[in-house]
């Protein structure tokens, strides 16, 4: 099967809601159509695709789509990752239609041109005028589940390969500036339970609003210390951030 002209693929992958959503299950959508879709499209140039169902998730899918000219499926070679779900949107922002794609005074509009369901239709429209047969190493595409909310996908998929890849490039919009560096992100939650007491007697209870005032404290302590400690000007808030909420 002919794979679709650019702007044709590139519409289809936009055309299809893969919403994701972990709090609103109506506005959670399963990437399965679009997994299948980019499955038949990388299978018709040759790659060996491989759809693993991500556990703990809506009928989510993750697709690693494989390209080797010799036995060796795992070691070396590019991977090209991204991720095939969205963000919701507001339709009283939106002056388009956000599952078509619109051309406008040279632009592409629609939910994901960017970020990220184009990168998979740039990688198609590049492979297509390339002899994969000349290939000297592996190339693979990752297309990962619930990037926008949870990470399941690329956890799932981190956690469960053998694929040790010479290098990788994720697809993200950077305005075309090469990035070789992400900050992580890591997040959890303190409780704190107290015990009642007798406002006349105060020491018998343990009052948990003064317990976490002591919490808040360290914590904003440790937020200048990696202030202080920390240093890479290799971003634009050069240092780990910390930020409490309720």
């Amino acid at each position: 099967m002919a794979i679709p002209s650019f702007l044709t693929l590139y519409n289809e992958l936009v055309s299809i809601p893969t919403i994701s959503n972990v709090t609103n299950e109506k506005l959670d959508y399963s990437n399965q159509p679009l997994i299948e879709k980019l499955a038949t499209w990388f299978e018709d140039l040759g790659f060996t695709i491989d759809i693993q169902p991500v556990p703990n998730t809506r009928h989510k899918f993750n697709m690693l789509a494989t390209y080797s000219n010799s036995d060796n499926k795992t070691q070396g070679g590019l991977l090209l990752s991204g991720h095939s779900d969205t963000v919701p949107f507001d339709e009283g922002q939106w002056t388009k239609d956000p599952f078509k794609l619109t051309e406008e005074d040279n632009k592409l509009y629609g939910l994901g041109t960017a970020d990220m369901k184009g990168f998979f239709a740039f990688i198609l429209e590049a492979l297509r005028d390339i002899d994969l047969k000349k290939l000297n190493k592996p190339i693979y595409v990752l297309a990962t589940a619930d990037e926008e909310t949870s990470m399941a996908g690329a956890s799932f998929f981190a956690k469960n390969t053998n694929l040790q890849p010479d290098c990788t490039i994720i697809g993200e919009p950077t305005s075309l500036i090469p990035i070789r560096a992400h900050k992580g992100f890591i997040s959890n939650s303190i409780k704190v339970i107290g015990k009642s007491g007798h406002s006349s007697d105060p020491d018998k209870g343990i009052n948990a609003i003064e317990v976490m005032h002591l919490v808040i404290e360290r914590l904003l302590i440790l937020k200048q210390q990696f202030k202080q400690q920390y240093h890479n000007e290799g971003f634009s808030v050069p240092y780990p951030t910390l930020n409490l909420g309720v």
